[in-house]
């Protein structure tokens, strides 16, 4: 009647069929099974503007700029409650926390200061004291000092099979202060 190969192709053909099925239902489901979290604390503890004339840890004329730059660092505290966003179907949490500020150049500028990946429910509480920022914020126009900005603390739900969901909540606002002094040896 058939040969082999044809009952072989129709086999795969059924099974690949029902693991399809079966991963939209999974996606499905998890549309349904989405949180929010409660709350989120931030606060910030300190915050300095350094010329790249200074002396100062972290990259130095990024881009192999020759013009002045001013950089940005920030210290924080951060208290967060991940675990409502963890389920069955949740492989990791990508957590951020953003500072958001308007530019001369540009309208809205976002830099992403700190970061983290949470593998498991177990790990999603964060609740970080004096916490340093991963990374230093640099101005597309080099000069950032005395303006307002925002920090948003926001995160992203990977799940194993489905869409990636994004979210994101305000936590507060801060100036950054005048540029630092030059250091005289």
């Amino acid at each position: 009647m058939h040969s082999s190969v044809v009952r072989i192709q129709n086999l795969f053909g059924f099974f690949t069929t029902v693991t399809f099925i079966v991963g939209l239902g999974v996606a499905f489901s998890s549309i349904f099974l989405q949180k929010e979290i409660e709350d989120v604390k931030v606060n910030v503890r300190n915050v300095q503007v350094a010329g790249s004339n200074n002396r100062v840890k972290g990259r130095q004329n990024q881009y192999y700029s020759s013009k002045p730059t001013e950089q940005a660092f920030i210290k924080f505290d951060l208290e967060a409650d991940l675990e409502p966003l963890f389920h069955w179907n949740t492989k990791q949490i990508f957590a951020y926390l953003t500072a958001s500020y308007p530019g001369r150049k540009y309208e809205f500028n976002d830099a992403v200061v700190w970061d983290i990946i949470i593998p498991s429910k177990e790990k999603a509480k964060l609740k970080l004291r004096n916490q340093r920022a991963k990374y230093v914020i640099n101005d597309v126009t080099n000069k950032f000092r005395e303006q307002n900005a925002t920090l948003t603390f926001g995160w992203n739900v990977q799940p194993h099979v489905g869409a990636l969901t994004w979210n994101e909540k305000g936590v507060g606002t801060f100036s950054f202060p005048p540029l630092k002094a030059k250091k005289k040896n």
